[in-house]
């Protein structure tokens, strides 16, 4: 799970002493970035629904034997990218697709388990400077309301429970168990954590298992449910799974009519090499939801 930046840091600022505060704070390392309704005059990153601007010599995705997909979401790759190294190109537009069941009565679904829903999913790399268009939504889908998006820096979960947190904080470690404000603090955290959010880049906000592991290649001999140290391919497994990383989730939004199932999230990863040649084709889809 992530939280905002700003969010932690005035959390840390209430609910601690103001030097313990200032410590705490500044162990705290940016990873990803949270995305929310930009509100006026906030920097806008992009936005949640409404009508994508396409090349104009593409066409809409389509799934083949299925029917379009929906426009979930575009990013301005500029203003994300002077925050986040090696997620995103330092210019340009991201657009992601996603077959929601609209075009076939929710008779089709995508997910890795499924190879042949693959195409179910898209991302588009639109390179600054390229003709586009706007595109209107093709039937019989609806689109979403647009919601304009701003993008604040991401830090992982930052608990106060770990013994590499001790030391500089200045805390000895039994006095986590003697005064109630490190484990009031702790709850604090994980409630701002709760609730699912847009992402890029960073730790995954996995609503069940961990993503990587649902996006990864694994060997059909490789049984990735044994996670004991005696199981010969354990090492792969992990490897395997450690090769992909967020690229972006996109939660359900209310104000956007998005809903993935019961608080469900889509997700797309992708491997390092993949993100560093800008290979935004080669990302691989997940969703999940409760």
């Amino acid at each position: 799970m992530m939280i905002s930046l700003p969010e932690i840091s005035r959390l840390a600022r209430e609910r601690l002493p103001a030097d313990l505060a200032d410590r705490y704070c500044s162990l705290l390392r940016p990873s990803g970035q949270i995305l929310s309704a930009a509100q006026p005059g906030d920097e806008q990153v992009g936005f949640l629904g409404g009508e994508p601007k396409l090349p104009e010599t593409s066409d809409w995705p389509m799934w083949e034997g299925h029917g379009p997909l929906s426009f979930v979401a575009a990013l301005d790759c500029g203003p994300l990218s002077t925050t986040q190294t090696g997620a995103l190109p330092a210019s340009g537009t991201l657009l992601f697709f996603y077959f929601d069941g609209q075009a076939d009565n929710y008779q089709s679904w995508v997910h890795p388990s499924e190879p042949e829903s693959q195409p179910g999913s898209r991302v588009l790399n639109i390179p600054a400077g390229t003709p586009v268009q706007p595109c209107r939504t093709p039937s019989p889908l609806e689109p979403y309301k647009q919601v304009p998006l701003r993008a604040e820096p991401a830090v992982a979960l930052p608990l106060i429970e770990t013994f590499e947190m001790y030391e500089p904080l200045c805390i000895a470690p039994e006095t986590l168990d003697t005064d109630p404000m490190y484990a009031e603090f702790n709850d604090a955290v994980r409630d701002l954590c709760f609730t699912h959010k847009h992402q890029i880049g960073g730790l995954p906000g996995n609503v069940q298992g961990e993503v990587e592991y649902e996006v990864a290649d694994f060997s059909p001999e490789w049984d990735v449910d044994d996670f004991t140290p005696d199981n010969p391919h354990l090492d792969d497994i992990l490897a395997e799974a450690s090769r992909w990383e967020l690229l972006a989730q996109f939660a359900g939004d209310d104000d956007a009519g998005m809903m993935w199932g019961d608080a469900g999230v889509l997700y797309w990863l992708a491997t390092a090499q993949d993100l560093a040649a800008q290979r935004f084709d080669k990302a691989r889809f997940t969703w999940q939801c409760h």
